[in-house]
């Protein structure tokens, strides 16, 4: 057994060596290398693509991160107005209430982000470790292919056709050949494909994060309406205590929220700013003259003069 496995060791050692000194060779130009043009494009591709869906992975679970920072932060300002409520204070069950359903949605906004995003991320990017080892064993079986066919080719240089060596080196040639053509064609393959399917990934990323977002601004909305209906109604009941901010603008009429308009249904584009006048910029009426300055006024005078006295 130790055997077997010295002989494993010595012959990785030498294929080691082997790519080496064919490195060596082809950097200074004392052998020719084989090239793929096209492949290597395909490589870069693939390099770059697995860097942005890293990017992308890292931002996402800061980003996952930032809504259970938000979760927590909800629940301890809500937990502060629950120690601060009095019991004979309206709406103290109703605050109770309120808290925990902005917790749950928190919460089910998180998971349904984890389920429809980051766990689709995860599978993406579980795609690029086969292939970086299967690029790089590629090019190893390349250096070998080269190296096969410059040790055939020194053999025929030196006048060699029928002996041993010939025959061995016209073999190793041919299984270098098969093994890189294997990998080669899996390769040429599957890196295209995976290419072409990003912009179809981050389509349905971005679309599900759009949605789940609107969705739920749209709910919390609605609950965070029914706290200020409670603190509106807690303030009719101790009308006598307001209190008020000196030089702050007083609360003229009841809460306005935004509306987060869902996700459209309608896959239709929206129009181009040309297509409507709606979206025509208007132009900005000029304001009132600026007055002169005296000085401006006085040069207006002196050259009135001139003319005057010239005339």
């Amino acid at each position: 057994m130790a055997e077997i496995k010295t002989g494993i060791f010595a012959k990785n050692v030498q294929k080691r060596l082997s790519r080496a000194q064919e490195k060596v060779l082809q950097k200074l130009g004392k052998a020719d290398e084989t090239k793929d043009e096209q492949f290597e494009q395909v490589v870069i591709n693939f390099k770059r693509q697995e860097s942005e869906g890293a990017r992308l992975q890292r931002e996402m679970k800061a980003y996952m991160s930032a809504i259970k920072g938000m979760q927590q932060a909800s629940i301890n300002l809500t937990q502060s107005l629950h120690e601060v409520y009095e019991p004979d204070w309206h709406g103290k069950d109703d605050i109770v209430t309120i808290g925990k359903d902005c917790d749950a949605l928190w919460e089910d906004f998180h998971n349904k982000l984890v389920d429809s995003t980051l766990l689709n991320l995860d599978g993406y990017l579980q795609q690029f470790p086969d292939l970086k080892v299967r690029v790089a064993k590629r090019s190893r079986k390349l250096i070998d292919y080269d190296s096969a066919r410059h040790q055939l080719e020194s053999l025929h240089a030196a006048g060699m056709k029928n002996d041993r060596k010939v025959l061995k080196a016209e073999d190793e040639l041919k299984k270098a050949q098969k093994v890189f053509d294997e990998l080669n064609v899996g390769l040429q393959d599957e890196l295209p494909t995976l290419w072409d399917c990003r912009v179809g990934f981050y389509i349905s990323t971005f679309r599900s994060v759009t949605s789940l977002e609107a969705k739920f601004h749209r709910e919390i909305s609605l609950v965070c309406r029914e706290l200020y209906e409670v603190m509106t109604k807690l303030g009719e009941q101790h009308s006598d205590k307001i209190f008020t901010i000196q030089g702050a603008p007083s609360d003229s009429g009841p809460l306005r929220l935004a509306r987060t308009p869902s996700p459209p249904e309608d896959e239709t584009p929206p129009e181009s700013p040309d297509a409507s006048s709606n979206h025509m910029l208007r132009p900005v009426s000029p304001g009132p003259p600026r007055p002169k300055s005296p000085i401006q006024r006085g040069k207006k005078t002196e050259v009135q003069n001139k003319e005057d006295s010239s005339g």
